[in-house]
């Protein structure tokens, strides 16, 4: 096993030299991976490029229970992070390490690191794509290399048609995911409303800091509200539509 350790350290240390695929964001700095599970990866158009970026930032250590509970947990270095499989990425898409262009993809402790998913939708591809991620974390306990599966299940990619957004199909507050996104120019954020009512709208970066809060007068049924990248810098926002008691959030991305 510390053979094996060793090969994927060269191996990475050759990637480095060699290539880069994409670059995590900087936005972040503490360990996990981003987007999150609430946050989730950002919708595809049919006929617009996607292009996400999946920033991982690789723990040190981490503490394991080695011994039987109430013992305390084990500190394990962490030696890397590796992952051997994706699947259910939609036809045509791919994904990419910062380093490497095909499975397996390596992550060392203490280290920030990315991976890039990309492609273009076809119509027909319209859709809800789970993906799975799967791999090994690679740890020293008590001197001896050993590893721990894992496997992500919380990503998922959906397909929207390019000519809009489905219609709303019940009599209440809903917020639909903004179109196109990634966008360079313009997007527009379509949204339901019961009654006629004002309905707030702020938008945050991903540290959590407003950019823009707005009140606007909003009718019975289908409202539009355009989003604009010159107001922007290239990123990852969210957007707060809140109506009533309810706020619904979801995620776009600035990519000019």
């Amino acid at each position: 096993m510390k053979k094996l350790l060793l090969s994927l350290i060269a191996c990475l240390t050759m990637s480095f030299a060699f290539s880069q695929n994409c670059t995590p964001n900087g936005a972040f700095t503490a360990p996990g991976v981003y987007p999150d599970s609430a946050t989730g990866l950002a919708v595809a158009v049919v006929g617009i490029p996607y292009s996400e970026t999946i920033t991982a930032i690789t723990p040190v250590d981490t503490c394991v229970q080695v011994l039987p509970l109430p013992l305390p947990c084990t500190i394990v270095p962490i030696d890397s992070v590796v992952v051997d499989s994706v699947s259910g990425l939609p036809n045509g898409f791919t994904i990419v390490s910062e380093n490497e262009t095909s499975l397996p993809f390596y992550f060392f402790g203490g280290t920030s690191s990315c991976m890039l998913i990309t492609g273009t939708a076809a119509p027909g591809d319209e859709g809800i794509y789970p993906i799975y991620v799967g791999g090994d974390s690679w740890g020293q306990v008590a001197g001896v290399p050993t590893s721990q599966p894992f496997v992500v299940d919380y990503y998922q990619i959906e397909i929207v048609s390019a000519t809009g957004i489905n219609d709303f199909s019940r009599n209440e507050f809903q917020v639909k995911q903004n179109i196109p996104n990634p966008f360079n120019n313009s997007s527009n954020i379509e949204f339901y409303l019961p009654e006629l009512n004002t309905v707030s709208i702020s938008i945050y970066n991903v540290l959590g800091k407003i950019t823009k809060t707005e009140t606007i007068q909003a009718a019975k049924g289908a409202n539009r509200y355009s989003l604009n990248a010159a107001d922007f810098s290239n990123g990852v926002y969210f957007y707060s539509l809140s109506y009533s008691n309810q706020t619904i959030t979801k995620r776009f991305i600035v990519n000019k």
